[in-house]
């Protein structure tokens, strides 16, 4: 009976211990219909990210106003080769109404935490299309990921059998080789490979979705034009 209840101890505080480890569960900053900003445990982020972060509020609108993306050629060349013209990644109503709150996020975060956002909107056919991915702040440089960019939840693409759990996760993309991420004026923006080099980052699954922005020379009053 002495070795049951030993046991038993052992395998309760091995439970516990794993109960310790984890995922913290998102933080929600805002969730209104269409839209969905959280903080979340970032397991990528190694030795740290400079958190809480203090980003002012016509810093973050100018970045997410210069952030543009570009279509692929997927059915031609696989995501090789460009595709179509450059767009606006976020509309003035999208940068209205998130911004705010991935300010509050950053603010909340903690070193290991990243800032989530998921914004639904319907096409003409009435089928969902996401926005979605995440942000972090390390060394004075703001990091975007832009994992999906009005993506349909159906888009074809030969890595995908079923529709993905975009809410559940925004760092996925729904289709991985659709666009690339740009910024405007180029000049905020720091190369990815610099980047790595100077904060320590361990990168992303597909880089051409990620602009990283030197907070240091955004000024809010420059023209962005793609």
């Amino acid at each position: 009976m002495r070795r049951i209840g030993t046991l038993g101890l052992i395998a309760g505080c091995l439970l516990a211990a794993i109960g310790c480890v984890a995922t913290p569960q998102p933080i929600v900053i805002s969730q209104t219909p269409g839209q969905v900003i959280e903080v979340r445990y970032d397991a990528g982020a190694g030795g740290g990210h400079a958190h809480p972060a203090a980003v002012a509020l016509p810093q973050l609108t100018a970045i997410l106003k210069g952030v543009y993306i570009r279509g692929r050629d997927v059915t031609g060349t696989a995501g090789i080769l460009w595709g179509g013209d450059s767009e606006p990644a976020f509309t003035e109503k999208d940068i209205s109404q998130i911004a705010p709150h991935l300010i509050t996020g950053l603010a909340k975060a903690s070193p290991v935490d990243l800032v989530t956002f998921h914004l639904s909107q319907r096409d003409t056919n009435r089928a969902s299309l996401i926005t979605s991915g995440g942000l972090f702040v390390r060394n004075g440089h703001l990091y975007l990921i832009l994992a999906n960019a009005r993506t349909s939840l159906s888009s074809v693409q030969y890595e995908n059998v079923s529709e993905p759990n975009s809410t559940s996760n925004p760092l996925l993309p729904i289709a991985r080789y659709k666009f690339s991420v740009g910024m405007l004026p180029a000049d905020w923006r720091v190369e990815n490979s610099a980047a790595k080099r100077m904060d320590g980052w361990n990168g992303y699954l597909d880089e051409s979705k990620v602009v990283v922005v030197d907070l240091a020379r955004v000024t809010p009053s420059q023209k962005q034009t793609p």
